[in-house]
Order: C-alpha cells, then sequence, then structure tokens
C-alpha cells in the first residue's frame, strides 16, 4: 500500500469507483473563493469576430492535475469538443476558441502543457458536429458549435512523492508525474514524438479497473485546487467582456474520475453508473412517463466520460442522478437581477446570459426521434427525455404534483423549429434609474419570438440562452443560437429582476425548486467624442445577483 499517495489499494474495487485511503468528501456546494473541483464556464461565443479566451489555473503547487475539459452547444448542450489536460503543479493552461473558414468553432493553444489528444502549438482543431441535430444544414450546424458553456473536472491528482521504484537505488517520480512535470517552462510530454509523449498517452488511454494499477500509473484521488478565468474579446469591435468561473467544491477528496480518452463504448450494463445524462442511459423516461428503453438513445463512448455527474462524492458512487441533485441543487436560484443600458447617446446595448449546466441530467434533446411525420415539437414524446432524479413522482405528473427541477410541462420545445427545449420563468419586472416600474395600466415587457395573445413571460430556450434588450440585430453577443428579445416595456437605462422560483406546489406543499442558473449583464457602449485614431468601444461584464 503506498500511504504517501493516499491510495488503498484494492484489486476487488469496481472499474473508476474510488481509491480511499483518505476520506472521500461527503458534499459538493459553490466554493466562494472560486477554487475547486469543478470549473463553469457560463457562456462562450466565436459569433461575428469574437474569440473566447479560457485560463485554467492549477493552485496545487505539490501535485499536477488529470483534468477533463468539455465545451457544450447553447441549444441543447450537446457535446462538440472534449479532451483531457495535464497539468503540472503551479501551472496554467491557456487556449482560444474562434471560428473557422467554414464557421465551425476551432481551438488553439499556445500553451506548453499537455493534452490528449496533442492540440499541438497553435494548430487550430476544430469542434465536431455529429452530436448536434442531423437534420440541420451544415451551416446551421456549425453555427450551434459557436455557443455555449465550458465543463472543467479534476478527474485526478498526479503526486509528486518521490517513491522507491524496483531497479533503482534512489527514490523517483512517477513516470507519469515526470512526462508532464515543465522543464525550462517545457512539459516533455509536449514534445512529438517524445518518450514522455508517448507514457502520458500510454496512461491517457487506459482504462484503470483495479487502484493498484491506477496508483502504479501515477494516480491519485483528485484534491481539487483549480481556478479559472474567461474572456470574450471581439478585435474588429475593440470590445472585451470578462469573468471569473464558477468552481464547486468537494468538502474532501474526490472520487477517481479519470477514464481513458478513446472512443471506445461504455457497455449499457456499466453506462447507468457513471452518468444521469438521459441520452446515455438505460432508464430513460419519455414525456407520457413510459420508459423510452433499455438501449440508451445515444452510445456512450469513454470519452463522455467524467460528467458533471460522475459519481465524486462516497455516498453517490454509482448512483450519478444523486450528485446531479446535489450540484442542481447547489446552483438553483429563486429569482435573478442585474443592469441593463440602452442609452443612444452612446450606443448602449445590453445581453443577459442565462446558463443552465446541469438541465442536461435532467432532459435532453433525443434527435433520433425527428421525422418528417414526428417533429422536434411538443406532441413527440420520444423528443424530450428525462431522468428522473428524485425517484416519487415522474417527470410526466402535473406542475402541482413534481419532485423535480425539469419535467414535462415546464420544459416546452421552443415554437420557432429550432427545437431547443426551453423553460419558463415566473416573471419580470424592470425599473429604471430613477424608481420607475410599470403600473397596473401600462403594458409588461414583450419577448420576441412569442405567440401573440400569450403572456409574455422570459422563456429560456436553450441551455445557455441570451436576452437581448430591445436590439433585433447582432445586440451584444451576436447570439443566434439560443436568444430572444425584449422588445419594448423596458426603459432606456435601469435594472431587472426575474423571478424563477419554478413553485411546483406538491408534494411538499408549496414547494419552490428555483432553476439552476448562472451568467451575467454583457454591455457594450462607445463614446462618441474620443478623438480619431483612438478606440472608443468598451465592454461592461456585471454578473448576475442571486436569491436562493
Amino acid at each position: 500500500m503506498n500511504v504517501q499517495q493516499g491510495l488503498l489499494i484494492d484489486a476487488v474495487t469496481p472499474a473508476n469507483s474510488t481509491m480511499s485511503g483518505q476520506a472521500l468528501g461527503a458534499n459538493l456546494a459553490l466554493s466562494e473563493g472560486g477554487v475547486g473541483n469543478m470549473l463553469l464556464v457560463p457562456y462562450y461565443s466565436a459569433q461575428n469576430g469574437n474569440m473566447t479566451v479560457l485560463h485554467v489555473v492549477n493552485t496545487d503547487t505539490l501535485n499536477g492535475k488529470a483534468v477533463k475539459v468539455r465545451f457544450r452547444g447553447a441549444a441543447n448542450s450537446d457535446d462538440v469538443m472534449d479532451f483531457q489536460v495535464f497539468m503540472s503543479p503551479g501551472d496554467v493552461w491557456t487556449a482560444a476558441v474562434t471560428a473557422g473558414a467554414d464557421g465551425v468553432a476551432q481551438i488553439q493553444s499556445a500553451d506548453n502543457t499537455c493534452t490528449v489528444p496533442a492540440l499541438g502549438n497553435n494548430t487550430p482543431q476544430a469542434f465536431a458536429t455529429n452530436r448536434l441535430d442531423p437534420n440541420k444544414s451544415d451551416a446551421e450546424k456549425a453555427n450551434g458549435t459557436r455557443e455555449g458553456y465550458v465543463e472543467i473536472f479534476n478527474m485526478a491528482d498526479i503526486p509528486s512523492d518521490k517513491l522507491y521504484t524496483v531497479g533503482t537505488t534512489a527514490n523517483t517520480n512517477s513516470a507519469l508525474y515526470t512526462a508532464i512535470k515543465h522543464v525550462n517552462a517545457v512539459a516533455p510530454c509536449s514534445v512529438a514524438g517524445s518518450p514522455a509523449e508517448a507514457t502520458l498517452f500510454g496512461v491517457a488511454l487506459t482504462n484503470y479497473t483495479a487502484e493498484a494499477d491506477a496508483a502504479n500509473a501515477g494516480f491519485n484521488t483528485p484534491t481539487g485546487g483549480l481556478m479559472g478565468d474567461w474572456y470574450i474579446i471581439n478585435v474588429p469591435e475593440t470590445t472585451t467582456f470578462s469573468g471569473a468561473s464558477t468552481a464547486v467544491v468537494a468538502d474532501g477528496r474526490g472520487n477517481f474520475v479519470h477514464f481513458p480518452q478513446i472512443d471506445t463504448g461504455v457497455a449499457a450494463a456499466a453506462i447507468d453508473a457513471f452518468t444521469a445524462d438521459p441520452l446515455l442511459r438505460t432508464d430513460a423516461l419519455k414525456t407520457d412517463g413510459t420508459a423510452f428503453g433499455a438501449t440508451p438513445a445515444l452510445a456512450a463512448g469513454y470519452y463522455d466520460l467524467p460528467d458533471m455527474s460522475t459519481p465524486y462524492l462516497a455516498a453517490d458512487i454509482g448512483n450519478p442522478k444523486a450528485q446531479a441533485v446535489k450540484l442542481t441543487s447547489a446552483l438553483a436560484v429563486t429569482s435573478v437581477t442585474n443592469q441593463y443600458a440602452n442609452d443612444e447617446s452612446i450606443t448602449a446595448k445590453t445581453d443577459w446570459v442565462f446558463s443552465m449546466p446541469t438541465r442536461r441530467y435532467s432532459v435532453a434533446a433525443n434527435y433520433a426521434a425527428i421525422s418528417g411525420t414526428t417533429p422536434a415539437n411538443d406532441s413527440n414524446t420520444s423528443y424530450r427525455l428525462f431522468s428522473d432524479l428524485i425517484v416519487g413522482v415522474t417527470p410526466d405528473a402535473a406542475a402541482t404534483l413534481q419532485d423535480e427541477w425539469f419535467f414535462a410541462a415546464n420544459t416546452p420545445v421552443s415554437t420557432d423549429g429550432k427545437g431547443n427545449i426551453c423553460v419558463k420563468a415566473d416573471a419580470q419586472k424592470f425599473w429604471d434609474r430613477e424608481e420607475t416600474t410599470p403600473g397596473a395600466s401600462t403594458p409588461g415587457p414583450v419577448f420576441s419570438p412569442r405567440t401573440p395573445g400569450v403572456a409574455a413571460v422570459v422563456s429560456l430556450c436553450g441551455e445557455a440562452s441570451v436576452l437581448a434588450f430591445k436590439d433585433l440585430g447582432n445586440s451584444v453577443l451576436a447570439s443566434s443560437v439560443a436568444r430572444s428579445t425584449i422588445t419594448s416595456g423596458t426603459y432606456t437605462n435601469g435594472w431587472g429582476v426575474v423571478t424563477t422560483a419554478n413553485d411546483i406546489g406538491a408534494p411538499g406543499a408549496g414547494v419552490v425548486e428555483g432553476l439552476p442558473l448562472m451568467g451575467a449583464s454583457f454591455i457594450k457602449l462607445s463614446n462618441p467624442q474620443v478623438a480619431p485614431g483612438l478606440s472608443g468601444t468598451y465592454g461592461i461584464t456585471w454578473p448576475h445577483r442571486f436569491t436562493r
């Protein structure tokens, strides 16, 4: 037993379940300090000349980190790019997302930190479109890659302990640690064709099914320590927006959740232990409450794991639905408050971003259910598939008899033909900067697109939706995948509240679930009096304020 690494070597432990030795965490929570085991970037964009840059920092100066990075599309959180990053202690990994010549988003990095697969120095790697709706045109699928959000996970630690190695006369680092540890600002594994690269790939592409094997490969259970930042920059328009990643932290060591970055399929008999994603599970429910079938709607590959629901806590091993409940509870809010500005004298524009990164583990879009006679709409019972996270009331039951955050009644399919799954807010109210708000006789806000005669309520259509204020054109972020527009009912400048109580009534009689939301207000403005030759365009990012 390698006590220094904290691994209890147990050959009978099931694949990818736990490395105990030291106490595993019992809870997950949002990290007020911004450092944690998981990072969430609420929005990325490569639209209209936008470039999104990510920074991931390993604040742990003793241990390396095996990290999973996954980009999900804004429409229905489909995986459009994922890979692994192997960070040295104290390391920073950076990368940029832009639009390629064909319109598909691409990622590139000049960083010396190793990735699997290798990104290559400043070599663009296109995002994938095969998980997007196959019924869409190539242009629509390309557009679907250019907006979304990002998930980042600490899958395992790579300890720096020098240990006794058979055949040597001194204690040495593991081969994995030696391969990823920067030497003169370069990680040996980043050198193409090097023995260090071969060592890294050999480890990253192996599915460790016994703790002893994982320990011998140089892994330990993950302790977190990740910090992240992002910015969206538009060079032609000289505008930048920025923010910090939302961090989720465990209150102890996490479960070992490294999976090989390969496309080998995960057996249906095993997948339910590792994800709550209804498209990948064998127990998904249709909108009428009946079982979809024992065969998952989407065959999972090992590269699909881990995701945010892959059990990180000792109590949740084998039960990813329990982790999805904990994460959704941690992110759930009952209202969102922020400011807006539309002052024409400074050409001000405002977009609000609403991102729901855990909705995927309750409801997902099954594109295979679309046909000429069964389009993507509410009547197609196999288009929305649900995971019954809290066993008691199935997601097809009435809203007043619910125990879920997302269910058939509150997740209508958008009526604009895009097939985005929507979630409606309860209400909204806007003020100007002088306390004024619409009275009973004043028309309230109107949202477009909408159905005439139906009450105008914010409808968050998409997983990372954008609410534009008044501007029907490109607005601030040039969003087009999951966007709605407030066409009237707001003031020139002011603030507003969107209520997201999601009051499900019974079984607890008046239970307020909230919605798992994060995001910010993006405001763009210009100085009309700027001197010739100087930039007069500015970007402001204000994170949403919440009630829970």
